[in-house]
């Protein structure tokens, strides 16, 4: 009897055995992970983590170094132009991350013979080297995101060589994008446009708009190196701007590369906890002025009232002060960090801009003034504002033919939008900033970031070869279009 049950108990634990091996594969599998990679899958995780990364560097780094928000926890911040050497780690980090996502994302496309996923990787590639470039100079960037290949000491291309690829590349794209198809992989939408593959009257709406994205870029670029000599930028922008049926550009704010993120996960906020965004917080005397001299309609959502005296109204703060001022003063607007809400890749109002510039300079025949007009009006509209009817009959507001007013409105233009202010401030040296007497005297506006100090441990030669090339690796570099 006993044998019997022992061979009963061994058969029994041999079924269990060989029908738990069937199942160890089942059951190892994380239901919450991706088993397949394809374009599609790639792309929405590149959107997200870029705008939400960029919208906190737009926070922590670009919004006190442009004399705008001011701190009074500390009087050794970015502010006064204290910059720590690690200042630009977390971007070359976070950039060349998402580098290898979208390398990726292009051989996928490329091998299922996919052009409109190809183009738009194309798109977001020369987005995140025009960051690159702008904010460190030489980098990385035809040896990059290649360990695969056994690369892991990429070279540094030179700024001019980032550049002309750039305007390369973008031309690319747009020659690439096909209107008359959508994305096949994306059938509830990509993030920024809502792009799937539905077509209305033959043409895919989405499609049109990444090419529109892509030409914007492409003429923010041409831009960046107007007057640097071997890019023949003016040749290109005036084709560009005098063939919009081959170079279709944003048109209106609903072109715009506004990504919405709901505030429910996974698409949270940037910042964890809003009460972050006013911690401590203070706009300055020189954000506040300027918006009460418009009666700008931003001035009310982008600031809240102060009590002094108890009289509400918007008071700035000084920035750069030696010591704290007493008083009452203007905090950011919580409800700017609060989802939901739109996180700025590029907007319609920085290409009104741009043609206003262009105008300006006599590059191109159209009207600067209406280019002006349309941009500052955009820049208001998207944020939910109306334009008042008189908004131009001020006269601190109406255009006057001069560089410096299209830049003070573009600095505004590109609230929260990465560190575009701060690279347009170093190339056309507008507007002009106040300097607290707090500020020492050593201290200046950065034009560039310094490399990341494990990059130059690990890729010591070719860091070494670039450093020689920039002529130092200083915050006082300044790259190839700077004043």
């Amino acid at each position: 009897m006993k044998t019997k049950n022992r061979i009963l108990i061994c058969m029994i634990a041999s079924i269990l055995l060989l029908t738990g091996c069937g199942s160890f594969d089942e059951l190892n599998t994380d239901s919450t992970r991706l088993t397949d990679v394809n374009p599609g899958t790639l792309l929405n995780p590149v959107l997200y983590g870029m705008a939400t990364y960029n919208w906190n560097r737009y926070d922590d780094f670009a919004f006190p170094l442009l004399q705008s928000k001011v701190l009074t926890s500390s009087s050794t911040g970015v502010g006064w132009y204290y910059l720590s050497d690690a200042a630009g780690d977390g971007t070359w980090t976070t950039y060349y991350k998402w580098l290898n996502n979208i390398k990726k994302m292009e051989e996928e496309s490329v091998a299922l013979n996919l052009p409109n996923y190809h183009a738009v990787a194309i798109t977001l590639r020369s987005w995140i080297y025009q960051l690159l470039v702008d904010s460190f100079g030489d980098i990385p960037m035809s040896e990059a995101s290649s360990g695969d290949e056994g690369v892991y000491t990429p070279k540094f291309d030179t700024q001019k060589e980032v550049y002309t690829a750039l305007i390369n590349d973008l031309d690319s794209a747009n020659n690439i994008f096909n209107t008359a198809s959508g994305l096949k992989y994306n059938t509830g939408g990509e993030l920024l446009y809502s792009t799937d593959a539905t077509l209305t009257s033959g043409v895919s709406t989405g499609i049109l708009k990444w090419k529109k994205f892509c030409n914007s870029l492409r003429m923010r670029v041409l831009l960046r190196v107007l007057n640097v000599d071997g890019f023949d930028a003016q040749t290109k922008l005036v084709e560009m701007i005098n063939n919009p049926t081959k170079y279709p550009v944003f048109a209106s704010n609903d072109d715009a590369a506004l990504l919405y993120v709901s505030g429910v996960s996974p698409l949270l906020a940037p910042l964890t906890r809003s009460s972050d965004f006013t911690s401590y917080t203070y706009l300055s005397d020189f954000f506040v002025s300027n918006l009460q001299s418009w009666n700008d309609p931003r001035l009310a959502i982008f600031a809240t009232k102060a009590t002094n005296n108890g009289v509400k109204s918007y008071v700035g703060m000084p920035s750069g002060y030696s010591v704290v001022p007493s008083g009452s003063y203007s905090q950011p607007n919580v409800s700017l960090a609060i989802a939901p809400m739109k996180l700025t890749l590029m907007n319609y109002a920085e290409v009104e801009l741009i043609k206003a510039e262009l105008a300006q300079r006599g590059i191109i025949t159209e009207s600067a003034q209406t280019h002006y007009q349309n941009g500052v009006s955009a820049a208001i509209t998207q944020w939910g504002g109306v334009v008042p009817s008189t908004y131009f009959s001020n006269t601190s507001v109406a255009y006057d033919g001069s560089l410096s007013r299209i830049m003070l409105q573009k600095f505004y233009a590109l609230f929260f939008c990465d560190c575009q202010a701060w690279y347009e401030l170093n190339r056309t040296g507008y507007p002009v900033l106040p300097r607290g007497s707090g500020i020492p005297t050593g201290n200046s506006m950065p034009y560039r970031y310094k490399y990341p100090a494990v990059m130059q441990r690990t890729n010591l030669k070719n860091y070494q070869a670039a450093k020689a090339n920039m002529g130092g690796d200083d915050f006082s570099i300044k790259l190839i279009w700077q004043k």
